[in-house]
């Protein structure tokens, strides 16, 4: 069943810009070969409310996807093994 989901993940933001579009555009191209990418904001650099993986500062990154189930799996998957992503989260905002 297609759904809409919202991902928000967190970018250690001490990476370089390249590095930073890497992590962004892989990620970007999880969820377009799975399900489709609707929105893409990207809420800049922020100071997180305690350190992550010693880190203070992340760069917060808004997805609003719809697809299947395997593309959020998918696309959890990718986040939990690259470099420079601190955190991420889904939810799937459309239950009532």
């Amino acid at each position: 069943m297609i759904r809409t989901y919202e991902l928000m993940y967190i970018v250690d933001s001490s990476l370089s810009e390249e590095n930073m579009k890497a992590v962004i555009e892989k990620i970007d191209n999880i969820i377009k070969r799975n399900g489709e990418l609707l929105e893409q904001k990207n809420l800049g650099d922020r100071k997180l409310a305690y350190p992550v993986k010693k880190k203070l500062r992340g760069t917060y990154i808004l997805n609003i996807i719809k697809g299947e189930n395997n593309t959020i799996s998918e696309a959890e998957r990718t986040l939990k093994i690259t470099d420079g992503v601190l955190r991420y989260l889904t939810i799937r905002p459309d239950i009532s």
